[in-house]
């Protein structure tokens, strides 16, 4: 049986509060906040984090939904469950919905945040194991050990960010709320990842995510999430495709596609300016196809053949497109 090893638990009941509880508690041992608990409680048990004080955020007052005008402004702590049932996101907002509804299951959806989904610890078969399992391997690069067994090498950790809804907040231009001790400060998601799994977010210490915004998208909008994983429920994705756009008729004005669970980082696909303006005919939606499988390189740090999840961003990449151009 894994045990939860000892902590003391905080609630406040304001995210200030949560903040200066943080850097209240953080020396001598460690502070974490907890949300949902659904991914950071079992890496608990598996002793991949062991800190002496957790932040439990649950009793945070919740914001929700909000239209703001020419954005949408939603809580960090929204449950996945309660964010792919919103009927303003499910109006304008249908690839986020998509991809908040595919996560795991529905208990962990019901307890699991959006802002917990944003801030998911990367994911590797090496790493995500018990403890004991990982002392008889000697360990790995991104806990207690020097090598990471992905690339058989000493310098890199490729750990794979394999949350379901952030390649599409990258691909809606999402910012998040992060609060910190000396105030608030605005970050757009495709500045908060880096190429690094052991150390992927660009987080100061101890800042809270408090909300998310996302623009409102231009008339003609259309979009989609495609997730790749061996069960229908539950599992983590081996790929996961956004692709959003702004057609004005048959041709795309706007298109972004961005490539998750491949890498510590998203993936959002460059060189789709040159099929803008023009009919989302068969051969585009082939050579974007082709474009997406040349520039995604899973790597094979999580479950599934990283051709075969290479082969599948390409494949999901031209039904989402076909869905779109058939309207």
């Amino acid at each position: 049986m894994l045990r939860m090893p000892e902590f003391q638990y905080h609630a406040p009941r304001a995210a200030a509060d949560a903040v200066a509880a943080w850097h209240d508690n953080n020396a001598g041992g460690g502070a974490m906040y907890v949300a949902g608990g659904t991914d950071l409680l079992p890496n608990i048990k598996h002793r991949l984090f062991t800190p002496a004080h957790v932040i439990g955020l649950a009793g945070l007052p919740k914001g929700g939904v909000t239209d703001a005008g020419d954005h949408l402004l939603i809580d960090a702590g929204v449950t996945l469950d309660a964010l792919s049932r919103e009927p303003l996101v499910r109006a304008l907002l249908p690839p986020l919905a998509e991809a908040a509804g595919l996560v795991a299951g529905p208990q962990i959806r019901r307890m699991g945040t959006l802002g917990g989904n944003i801030l998911l610890d990367t994911r590797c078969l090496f790493y995500n194991q018990t403890h004991f399992w990982r002392q008889a391997l000697g360990y790995c690069l991104k806990k207690e050990g020097t090598w990471c067994h992905v690339i058989d090498g000493p310098k890199t950790c490729v750990a794979a960010q394999s949350a379901d809804t952030v390649p599409v907040l990258l691909a809606l231009d999402a910012s998040i709320t992060l609060l910190g001790p000396g105030g608030e400060r605005e970050l757009g998601m495709r500045d908060l990842y880096r190429f690094n799994g052991m150390d992927h977010l660009k987080l100061e210490k101890g800042e809270l995510l408090t909300r998310v915004r996302i623009p409102k998208p231009a008339a003609g909008f259309k979009g989609r999430y495609q997730k790749l994983r061996m069960r229908g429920a539950i599992d983590f994705p081996q790929i996961g495709v956004a692709v959003i756009g702004t057609f004005d008729g048959p041709a795309p004005t706007s298109l972004e596609i961005v490539v998750g669970a491949a890498n510590p980082q998203p993936k959002p696909i460059k060189g789709l300016d040159a099929f803008l303006g023009k009919p989302l005919d068969e051969a585009a939606i082939d050579a974007i196809a082709a474009l997406v499988h040349k520039r995604t390189r899973p790597q094979e740090a999580i479950q599934g053949d990283p051709g075969w999840r290479r082969h599948m961003a390409s494949v999901f990449t031209r039904r989402a497109l076909s869905e779109m151009a058939a309207g």
